[in-house]
């Protein structure tokens, strides 16, 4: 396939956008585009997917458009200095995290690739040893000073 796009230097370089842009057109609406790009797009779709099945290509502005909508709807807390002394003390948990993995994290590396010896329980590598929880997840903390 690549050696076919080769030998097409529409498809390379200043025109992609514009050829990017047809092809989303195409899985819109095929007959959106010319006949001849609607051909050339027509063959694209037998080619297998990446992972090796027959799935076919789905537009792509609207999976973009779901992102920048979960963007928008605040799906995390970003914590700096708060009045509330629950999140100022995880804002700390967080550093001393932080410190723990820069400290202690390569004893817990996994650096035996034939397991021959067991990797240590290092509690002050686990999030919950800190007090957090699944919820705490989503929320970004401040470190700017760490």
């Amino acid at each position: 396939v690549y050696a076919a796009y080769q030998g097409n230097t529409y498809l390379f370089g200043g025109n992609a956008p514009y050829v990017e842009e047809m092809y989303e057109n195409y899985l819109a609406n095929p007959g959106s585009v010319p006949d001849s790009w609607r051909e050339y797009f027509d063959a694209l779709q037998h080619v297998p997917a990446v992972d090796g099945t027959n799935a076919k290509d789905v537009p792509h502005l609207p999976v973009i458009n779901a992102f920048a909508e979960r963007a928008k709807s605040g799906g995390t807390k970003v914590v700096m200095a708060s009045a509330d002394v629950e999140m100022g003390r995880k804002r700390t948990a967080v550093q001393q995290l932080i410190a723990a993995y820069r400290n202690v994290g390569q004893r817990w590396a996994d650096l035996d690739p034939l397991k021959r010896t067991e990797r240590p329980n290092i509690p002050d590598l686990d999030p919950a040893f800190f007090g957090f929880t699944d919820a705490d997840q989503e929320t970004v903390f401040d470190t700017s000073n760490t």
